[in-house]
């Protein structure tokens, strides 16, 4: 019993220490975060995907079964593009409600230079 309450406990430490946040802001920025990680892959995917049809498309030679297999694979990989873009900018409007305004700070990289002196030879 003590190792299931000591587990319990383990477990409710983060919810303690984000007491500031609600549950639903951290389960939106968390859902945010990984659908942020997993847009840009599903979308070269989908780009692939639809490139493959083209390419199908083009080899079809006059076959007309495979020429309308072709075109169903570029509408699927555009449909599908199209789903990922909305995905990303319905949880970014979400994230942007709730006040969750993250974004990658740019920092200023100074780039060491050399300052010319004057020459010692006359």
């Amino acid at each position: 019993m003590k190792r299931y309450l000591l587990i319990l406990g383990a477990l409710a430490v983060p919810s303690i220490a984000l007491a500031q946040t609600t549950p639903l802001e951290l389960f939106l920025v968390t859902v945010g975060n990984v659908v942020s990680a997993l847009v840009p892959i599903v979308s070269v995917l989908a780009i692939v995907y639809f490139f493959y049809g083209l390419a199908k498309y083009i080899l079809s030679a006059g076959d007309e079964e495979k020429a309308r297999d072709g075109k169903s694979i570029m509408i699927w990989g555009v449909l599908a593009l199209f789903v990922m873009v909305t995905i990303f900018g319905l949880i970014a409007f979400i994230q942007n409600t709730i006040g969750n305004t993250d974004t990658p700070t740019v920092t200023d990289i100074t780039i060491p230079g050399v300052t010319p002196r004057a020459s010692a030879v006359p």
